[in-house]
C-alpha cells in the first residue's frame, strides 16, 4: 500500500505544479518550459502508472475482498487509463509544442491540468468510500 500511495504522490504532483510552470514560462523563462515536460515525462507518466499496477497488486492480494466486478474499482481503472491516454496523448505533445514556442498550446496544458486534479479528486473518493462495496 505505501509503494502504492507514494506513487500516486509522486505522480500527481507535476498537475498541481503546471499552472505554476507555466506562468513562469509564459513570462519568458525558458527552463519553466523544461521543467515542466521533464516532471510530465520522468514523474507524472511513470508515478500514475506505476500507481495503477500497484494498485492491481493491492487488488489481488485482498484475498478476494476487492474484485474487478464492484463498480467503484472498475471506474477507478477506466479513470486510470483515461489518464495516462490523456497525459501520452494530449499533454505531452502540447508540452513539448509550448515549450517550443506554439503559446496556443498552454489552453491545451492547462485544460489536460484540470482534468487532472478532477479525476484526483474522483479517483480518492473512490478509494476512500468504495462506493457499493
Amino acid at each position: 500500500m505505501l509503494l502504492h500511495i507514494l506513487a500516486v504522490v509522486i505522480g500527481f504532483a507535476p498537475a498541481w505544479l503546471t499552472p505554476f510552470l507555466l506562468r513562469l514560462a509564459n513570462n519568458g523563462d525558458k527552463n519553466a518550459a523544461a521543467s515542466l515536460e521533464s516532471s510530465v515525462l520522468r514523474l507524472s507518466l511513470p508515478g500514475i502508472g506505476l500507481a495503477g499496477v500497484f494498485g492491481f497488486g493491492l487488488a489481488g492480494m485482498s484475498d478476494k475482498t476487492y474484485k474487478m466486478s464492484q463498480a467503484w474499482l472498475s471506474i477507478a481503472v477506466a479513470l486510470w487509463l483515461i489518464l495516462l491516454v490523456l497525459i501520452v496523448v494530449v499533454e505531452r505533445p502540447a508540452i513539448k509544442a509550448y515549450a517550443s514556442g506554439n503559446t496556443a498550446a498552454r489552453g491545451k496544458v492547462m485544460a489536460i491540468a484540470g482534468v487532472t486534479h478532477l479525476i484526483l479528486v474522483a479517483m480518492l473518493y473512490l478509494m476512500i468510500f468504495k462506493p457499493g462495496l
